[in-house]
């Protein structure tokens, strides 16, 4: 079943500005699903439009049959994004953030999501003392704190250790193990290539590439998914010229 359904997809700031030039794409129920593509590409702009921060200029979106805007408050209740600069209350424990998202959602047994993301040690300390893969795995545990259908991952281990970008893909992989969507957007193409069931390549506000990661690699006769898509940027910035 398709979660997310793009069709047409356009958005044009006030500015004149094309962020998004007729995209259409699926996201299947319960896949990872990774969105790449440089800087200003529209990434941002398409989960913004998703998780109905933006609306969109024209074009048809649905998750899970709600049309974006229209059905705005119903779909915000069974979506969540964890935007890149998530910030937390940095004066506040971790219990005491992931308790007021809890009690956003109306949500009591927050122990899963504890035990699942390894927080239980960690509960006391405040936000602003935590390093930066704790951060982001308390920023995904206020993220899914609600139990929602689609979680949208805004660059989650950008600037983390090895380690702590490692413990973040099990998470990911955690969350697909549990039915939930997630819609990756990020620049590691080893992330990627390793998480990912499908990825779409969008540039300057279209889709020019979407497959699985072994599809892409194939096509382009690399070794890796980064080496593809390094070719693919190479192609569509000489035609560009």
């Amino acid at each position: 079943m398709d979660i997310i359904v793009i069709e047409d997809l356009w958005k044009v700031y006030k500015n004149g500005v094309e962020a998004l030039r007729g995209i259409s794409l699926t996201v299947k129920e319960g896949e990872v699903f990774s969105f790449l593509g440089p800087n200003g590409a529209g990434k941002t702009t398409t989960i913004k439009i998703l998780s109905c921060i933006l609306k969109p200029t024209r074009g048809k979106v649905t998750v899970a049959g709600y049309n974006v805007p229209t059905d705005c408050k119903k779909i915000r209740e069974i979506v969540s994004v964890v935007p890149q600069e998530f910030q937390g209350f940095s004066d506040l424990t971790v219990k005491e953030n992931i308790g007021y998202f809890a009690k956003l959602y109306g949500v009591k047994d927050v122990e899963d999501v504890i035990e699942g993301l390894e927080l239980k040690e960690h509960l006391d300390k405040k936000f602003r003392e935590l390093s930066g893969g704790l951060k982001r795995r308390v920023a995904i545990a206020c993220g899914i704190i609600g139990n929602p259908k689609v979680v949208y991952l805004d660059e989650p281990t950008v600037g983390l250790d090895p380690k702590s970008r490692r413990n973040i893909w099990e998470i990911v992989r955690s969350l697909r193990g549990k039915g939930i969507t997630v819609f990756l957007a990020t620049h590691y193409l080893d992330e990627a290539e390793k998480l990912s069931d499908r990825v779409a390549v969008i540039y300057r506000g279209k889709i020019v590439k979407l497959a699985t990661p072994s599809e892409i690699v194939s096509e382009f006769r690399k070794e890796t998914l980064e080496e593809a898509y390094l070719e693919l940027m190479r192609q569509l910035e000489g035609e560009g010229e």
